[in-house]
C-alpha cells in the first residue's frame, strides 16, 4: 500500500524490543502529537491510542525490527487494517549519526524512525503481513527459520573439515587425502576411524606415538562431530524440499529459471516471501542490491555497485548466475554474458549484468504465478 503523506497525515514510529515498546507520534510538519510506552500485553490500549489521533486512514505506523521484536504488534495492527511500514534500523542510525542531537533513548528512536518515513519514505515497504496470504507467511516463516539452521550448521562443518586438514596434515603427512576424490567424503571418513582407531589401541610407551594417540583422539571426535552436521544438514534439506513442493512460487522457480535449485528457490522466497510487496522488477533489483548505484554530476555518469540491499537475496542470485554460466549452464545466460565481455567489461561486471537479467526473470516468473498464467519454455533472459 503506497499512500503519499498529506496535511492530514499523522506518523507514528515504534522502536519495539524484547519487553516493551516505544511509540510517538507526529503530524506531517514532525511536530510532536503523543506518545506512549506499550508492551505484548497492552496491544489493545495501543490501537485505542492510535484511533485518538486522528482516522485510521490518516495514520502510517512506521516500524523498526517489524519481522524481530514487533511482529505481534505488526500483526494486531494489520488485522485492524492500519497502514504499517517496516523501517530498517539502518535508517534510524544514519539519521542520528547526522543529526546535532546524538542523544539516544526509546522516545527519540521512534521518532527517528517516524520522521524516516517523512524523508525517506519510498526507501522503506509495506510489512509483509499486510501484503501476504497466511499460506505465504507460513511457508516464508519456516524456509526461513530452516535456512539460518542450515546455514549455521554448514558454517560449523567448515570450522571442523579446517580444523582437521591441520590434524590430518600432521598425523599422516602431506598426501593423507590422495585416495579420496574428497578430502572428507564417506570413504574418506571411514577409512580415517577405522585407521584411527586402530592406531589407539596399539598402546605404545614412546612419547612421540602417545603424542600422535593424543592427535588421533582429537581427530576421532570431530570426524564425529562433522557427521552430525553433515546428518543434520541432509535432514534440513529434506524438509526444506517438501516445504518448498507446496508452494507455487517456490516450483515455479525451480522449474523455471536454469540453475535454480529447490534450495535456492527456497532461499528467495524465503527473503521475498510475495512479490506483490515491489511495484516493478527495478525496485526489487533495488532491494536486492543488484542494481548498480548512480553518482551523476553535470555530464559525468557513472555507475558504481551497489554493496547494500538484502544480501542472502543478491546470493541466491549469485549462484544461479555461475550455474548458469558454467559448463553445462543456460545457453542464453552464457551467450548473454559473452556479449558483455566483448562489450569490454570485465567478468565481475558481466556477472552483475547477468544477475541484473535473472532478477527480472524472477519477477517475471513470480507475477505471472500468481496471475495463473504458465510460464512459456520460450522465457528469455535476453532483452
Amino acid at each position: 500500500m503506497n499512500r503519499p503523506i498529506y496535511e492530514q497525515s499523522v506518523i507514528v514510529g515504534v522502536d519495539a524490543h524484547k519487553y516493551s515498546h516505544t511509540a510517538a507520534a507526529v503530524d506531517a510538519w514532525g511536530q510532536e502529537k503523543g506518545r506512549l510506552n506499550f508492551t505484548n500485553d497492552s496491544l489493545p490500549a495501543c490501537l485505542s491510542w492510535l484511533k485518538t489521533l486522528g482516522r485510521r486512514e490518516d495514520v502510517i505506523v512506521a516500524v523498526e525490527d517489524a519481522n524481530s521484536y514487533g511482529c505481534h504488534l505488526v500483526a494486531a495492527l494489520a488485522g485492524q487494517k492500519f497502514a504499517v511500514r517496516s523501517v530498517p534500523a539502518v535508517l534510524t542510525e544514519r539519521d542520528r549519526q547526522h543529526s546535532t542531537q546524538r542523544d539516544k533513548s526509546d522516545f527519540r528512536d521512534a521518532k527517528r524512525v517516524a520522521k524516516v518515513i517523512l524523508s525517506k519514505y519510498e526507501e522503506t515497504l509495506p510489512v509483509i503481513a499486510s501484503l501476504a496470504t497466511s499460506a505465504e507467511l507460513a511457508v516464508a516463516t519456516e524456509l526461513n527459520l530452516l535456512l539460518n539452521e542450515r546455514r549455521d550448521v554448514v558454517k560449523g562443518g567448515t570450522a571442523i573439515k579446517n580444523q582437521l586438514h591441520s590434524l590430518l596434515h600432521q598425523y599422516y603427512g602431506d598426501h593423507y587425502a590422495d585416495e579420496f576424490s574428497k578430502a572428507f567424503n564417506k570413504q574418506a571418513l571411514v577409512f580415517y576411524q577405522a585407521n584411527l582407531v586402530q592406531a589407539i589401541a596399539v598402546n605404545s610407551p614412546n612419547a612421540n606415538e602417545a603424542g600422535k594417540a593424543l592427535i588421533a583422539e582429537s581427530i576421532l571426535r570431530r570426524i564425529q562431530r562433522l557427521k552430525l552436521l553433515q546428518e543434520q544438514s541432509a535432514a534440513i534439506l529434506k524438509q526444506i524440499t517438501k516445504i518448498g513442493e507446496t508452494s507455487k512460487q517456490v516450483v515455479a522457480l525451480h522449474k523455471n529459471i536454469h540453475g535454480c535449485g529447490m534450495l535456492t528457490a527456497g532461499a528467495i522466497m524465503a527473503e521475498l516471501v510475495t512479490i506483490r510487496r515491489f511495484g516493478g522488477q527495478d525496485k526489487l533489483a533495488k532491494y536486492a542490491g543488484i542494481a548498480p548505484t548512480l553518482k551523476s554530476s553535470g555530464s559525468h555518469h557513472r555507475l558504481y555497485t551497489n554493496p547494500f540491499g538484502n544480501r542472502l537475496l543478491n546470493k541466491a542470485l549469485h549462484t544461479i548466475a555461475l550455474s548458469q554460466i558454467a559448463i553445462r549452464g543456460d545457453d542464453r545466460g552464457k551467450m548473454y554474458y559473452r556479449k558483455k565481455l566483448k562489450e569490454g567489461k570485465t567478468k565481475l561486471w558481466a556477472l552483475r549484468c547477468l544477475k541484473r537479467r535473472l532478477i527480472n526473470l524472477v519477477f517475471r516468473v513470480l507475477k505471472q504465478t500468481e496471475a495463473g498464467i504458465g510460464i512459456g519454455s520460450a522465457e528469455k533472459i535476453i532483452s
